[in-house]
């Protein structure tokens, strides 16, 4: 198991070279015995998103919501593993796919372009589903690359209480640039990306940055100037590359170094 967790892992990054959508579930969360409520959430443009919102299997719970927003790759079964991690933990989760992910509506994907508008839209109705879920808790964001976009644009109209941003996409033609030069891919921006800089800096919740030192997609200098920009954002580092905070963090199980980090940074605010 830790193997195929190790193999999930390499999976997760900003573009997949063979991955994008996928239809169907490996697993879902009664597979490792979980509770959850299963719903289909409505967005405002008639999009219908499948979604399991998973309360939380500890003693003492920490009134916290995570929102896990993926990146563009497989569907909402790959995080049943880090669902797991963080219910022992405290937190209250939500999954939830994008249009044309897993169960959800279908959607015509453009693999060359970074992100569609309309996955904002899709984790804001997310974010609005976790509230009626959850009305206690605080609500969160735990993003990876290319869904940090995505949970940078949510916050301008649908605010939510604190991100947690793995990898933080901010120097988008820079990302671009990167990938022409290392495979020769041509990737497009929606033209809503004028405004994304802006937009990070617009994020005034508390956000965790977790980088790693050796990552040459969303680099740590580039991510030091996003964490400059306002005093209640905290960097953790880890010497490795894109998206391994997990593994690099493992201690005795899957995520458990991970999610203490990020139990941490949550119980102060």
């Amino acid at each position: 198991m830790r193997l195929y967790l190790s193999l999930l892992l390499s999976l997760l990054s900003f573009i997949s070279k063979a991955f994008g959508p996928e239809p169907e579930y490996w697993i879902r969360p009664d597979s490792l015995g979980l509770g959850y409520v299963e719903k289909v959430l409505n967005t405002p443009d008639h999009a219908q998103l499948l979604s399991w919102h998973l309360p939380t299997t500890a003693s003492i719970p920490l009134r916290k919501t995570l929102v896990i927003a993926y990146t563009l790759t497989g569907n909402m079964g790959n995080c049943v593993y880090y669902a797991n991690a963080f219910l022992k933990a405290g937190f209250d989760i939500v999954l939830f796919d994008y249009r044309g992910f897993g169960h959800s509506s279908r959607f015509q994907f453009d693999s060359k372009q970074i992100y569609h508008d309309e996955f904002v839209t899709d984790l804001q109705t997310a974010i609005i589903a976790a509230k009626a879920q959850f009305p206690v808790n605080e609500i969160g964001v735990l993003s990876f690359s290319v869904s940090t976009i995505l949970a940078t644009l949510a916050y301008q109209n649908t605010p939510y209480d604190f991100l947690v941003a793995e990898g933080f996409a901010s120097d988008l033609p820079g990302i671009i640039s990167f990938w022409k030069k290392e495979e020769n891919k041509v990737l497009t921006l929606p033209v809503s990306a004028k405004s994304y800089p802006k937009a990070i800096t617009n994020v005034r919740c508390p956000v965790l940055l977790l980088a790693g030192t050796l990552d040459k997609i969303t680099p740590l200098a580039e991510i030091k100037k996003v964490l400059a920009q306002r005093q209640n954002r905290r960097l953790l580092t880890y010497e490795d590359e894109h998206l391994q905070g997990t593994s690099f963090w493992e201690e005795k199980e899957f995520a458990d170094g991970y999610v203490r980090r990020i139990s941490e940074f949550v119980s102060k605010l």
